[in-house]
């Protein structure tokens, strides 16, 4: 072989090895690009301080969400929990035991939310043994703050103590309970120490999302639930002064009689004055960031004394929040 074809050969030989090489740097590549992402195991729990109105509180959960905060401030939410649960949270207060409600594999990093959906309440009465339907104004609670749970290799709990006495409210003179989720406690217990414990409710104030305000309507000091029924031609008082708002925001008031008029302010004044029988009357309530909506049928009834009709209505500018509607 001369001396040409030798270095020929040399070359390719060269060559291959170089192209095989860099077929397995491009093969380690790919093997770790598959490499499964480190995951911890969460476990949610529930418990609640008691309160004197009611003998049972049975609070459906519906979702639970923590949200893994990315470098970048984006991110994507990963679910805890999925499937309904109701628990019985004063049963768990006089037994000092807590309730799971979900056990989840999530990714290993910092978390900077967790959303926690209610989607029913009822209560029975401790005074009565009735049984009542307790709503639900605003069904997320929301608690967020920047790396609040840093979730790393291990088991976590985190548990979340509801606040019912705090939590539940009555409207319309007692006849109506609502169930704004107050929070008195968050914990988050890794399996070999304690991460993180609040108590203080001022500063769980500061971590929880704004919640819409929770209405409250009288008519001439009466109360109106879902439908009214009114003399023509006479001047009511419509009264939402008693509005909750859990976070003291100011609210703004803004009315809409369904007959073409309009009216700001937490009380105004208004009279029908059409042959019309019936209207649909709507609040609407503003905190700044949320609002609130509330619905009442109008019947309103012949001719009425005629001496008061003013044919319109008048805000008395009085907006903020007008007080709490709890009794």
């Amino acid at each position: 072989m001369n001396k040409n074809k030798k270095i020929i050969i040399g070359a390719l030989l060269i060559a291959g090895m170089f192209v095989f090489a860099c077929g397995c740097v491009e093969q380690n590549v790919g093997e770790d690009e598959e490499t499964p992402i480190e995951t911890s195991s969460v476990e949610f729990k529930v418990t609640d301080k008691v309160t004197e109105d009611f003998n049972h509180v049975n609070v459906t959960f519906s979702e639970i969400r923590l949200f893994y905060q990315t470098d970048d401030d984006n991110g994507s939410y990963e679910t805890v929990m999925s499937d309904e649960k109701t628990v019985d949270l004063i049963y768990l207060n006089l037994n000092s035991i807590n309730a799971t409600l979900g056990i989840a594999e999530i990714e290993i990093g910092n978390y900077s939310k967790l959303w926690i959906n209610v989607s029913n309440c009822v209560g029975v009465l401790n005074s009565t043994g009735e049984e009542v339907n307790i709503t639900i104004p605003s069904g997320w609670l929301k608690i967020q703050q920047l790396h609040l749970f840093n979730i790393t290799k291990g088991n976590h709990t985190i548990t979340v103590d509801i606040d019912l006495e705090s939590s539940i409210h009555t409207f319309h003179g007692g006849e109506e309970y609502k169930f704004i989720p107050v929070i008195s406690m968050l914990e988050h217990q890794h399996e070999k120490q304690l991460q993180f414990r609040e108590n203080n409710k001022s500063k769980i104030k500061n971590m929880v999302g704004n919640r819409k305000p929770a209405i409250d309507i009288y008519v001439n000091d009466s109360i109106v639930k879902n439908k009214v029924t009114l003399d023509e031609e006479t001047i009511y008082e419509f009264n939402a002064s008693a509005t909750l708002d859990l976070d003291d925001d100011t609210l703004s008031f803004e009315w809409d009689f369904g007959d073409g008029t309009n009216a700001s302010g937490s009380v105004v004044s208004h009279n029908y004055t059409s042959d019309q029988n019936t209207y649909q009357l709507w609040l609407t309530v503003s905190d700044g960031t949320d609002t609130s909506s509330e619905h009442i049928v109008v019947t309103v009834n012949g001719t009425g004394n005629g001496k008061q009709g003013n044919n319109g209505n008048s805000g008395n500018g009085n907006s903020g929040n007008g007080g709490n509607g709890s009794s």
